[in-house]
C-alpha cells in the first residue's frame, strides 16, 4: 500500500510498482490507517510530509494497533537530516529512502524487506519445539504468539479444536484472527495449527516410546495416515524414519 499525498508522485510510485505487485493507494493518512486495517497489505510505502496526520504518527499508529502492528513500514522523505531518520526509527519504521529516489531502488528495497520477513517466518515454522518470534517482530506480535501457542498447547489433544474454536478462545472474531495469524505467520490459523501440532509430534517422537499413531491421536490428529503424510512434508522424514534416527530433522 502507498500513503501518498501528492497525486502526481503518488500516481508515479503506483504504476511503477503496479507492474510487480498488487497496489492499495491512499491520499493521507488517516484514510492510509483504514485502509491498513482492512486490506492488511503486506508492507506499506508512506511519505512523511503530509497533512493533518504525517508519516511518523501514521507508522506509530500501525505500530501501536495490534492489527497492523506486524507490517512493515518503509517512509518516504524529502529531508535527509540525521535527526529526521532517527525520529523514523524511533517511530517504528523498517526502513527510510530519502526523496528524490530511484524507482528502482524503492522496488529493490520493497522485495528485500518482503524476502527477509519471509525467511524470518520460514524459520520460525521449521524444526520440533516451540518457536520464539525474532526481535524484527514487535512485542504485541510476540505476546500475540506466545498465547496462541499457550492456547495450542491447552488444546492440543482435542480433534474438534477448529479455527472458530481457536479464535473464540483467543478472544477475536474469525476474520481478524485470520488476518493476524496469517500476517505474523505466513500461514492461516488452520495451516499454523496443524504445524504447531507437529512440531509438538517431533518432540514426542524424539523423547518418548509412544508408537506413529499414539502420537497422532496425542496431538488430536486422528489419522494416522494422514498425520504421516503431514509429518514428512513438513521435516521430510516420515514419522517413524525420524523417531528411529533419534529425532533428527532432515535438512
Amino acid at each position: 500500500m502507498v500513503i501518498e499525498d501528492d497525486d502526481e508522485v503518488r500516481e508515479f510510485i503506483f504504476n511503477q510498482l503496479n507492474e510487480t505487485f498488487l497496489v492499495f493507494v491512499a491520499e493521507n493518512g488517516t484514510e492510509g490507517l483504514e485502509q491498513a486495517v482492512r486490506e492488511q497489505p503486506t508492507l506499506i510505502v508512506c511519505d512523511v510530509m503530509m497533512p493533518g496526520i504525517n508519516g511518523f504518527e501514521v507508522t506509530r499508529q500501525l505500530k501501536d494497533d495490534f492489527l497492523t502492528s506486524h507490517i512493515p513500514v518503509i517512509l518516504l522523505t524529502a529531508h535527509s537530516s540525521e535527526e529526521h531518520q532517527l525520529e523514523g526509527i524511533r517511530a517504528g519504521a523498517d526502513s527510510y529512502i530519502t526523496k528524490p529516489f530511484s524507482i528502482k531502488y524503492l522496488k529493490a528495497r520493497i522485495i528485500k524487506l518482503i524476502e527477509q520477513r519471509e525467511r524470518l517466518q520460514q524459520k520460525f515454522t521449521q524444526g520440533p519445539g516451540v518457536s520464539k518470534l525474532p526481535i524484527d517482530f514487535t512485542d504485541k506480535d510476540k505476546d500475540f504468539i506466545d498465547k496462541i501457542n499457550r492456547l495450542i498447547e491447552q488444546n492440543m489433544g482435542k480433534i474438534d479444536f477448529t479455527v472458530d474454536a481457536f479464535a473464540q478462545t483467543a478472544g477475536m472474531g474469525r476474520t481478524n484472527f485470520y488476518k493476524k495469524v496469517k500476517g505474523i505467520t505466513g500461514h492461516s490459523p488452520n495451516e499454523y495449527l496443524r504445524i504447531v501440532r507437529l512440531k509438538k509430534a517431533a518432540e514426542l517422537l524424539a523423547t518418548t516410546n509412544l508408537n506413529v499413531s499414539e502420537v497422532s491421536y496425542k496431538i488430536g490428529i486422528k489419522d494416522p495416515f494422514y498425520f504421516s503424510k503431514c509429518f514428512k512434508a513438513q521435516f521430510g522424514k516420515a514419522p517413524s524414519q525420524f523417531q528411529k534416527g533419534g529425532g533428527k530433522i532432515e535438512k
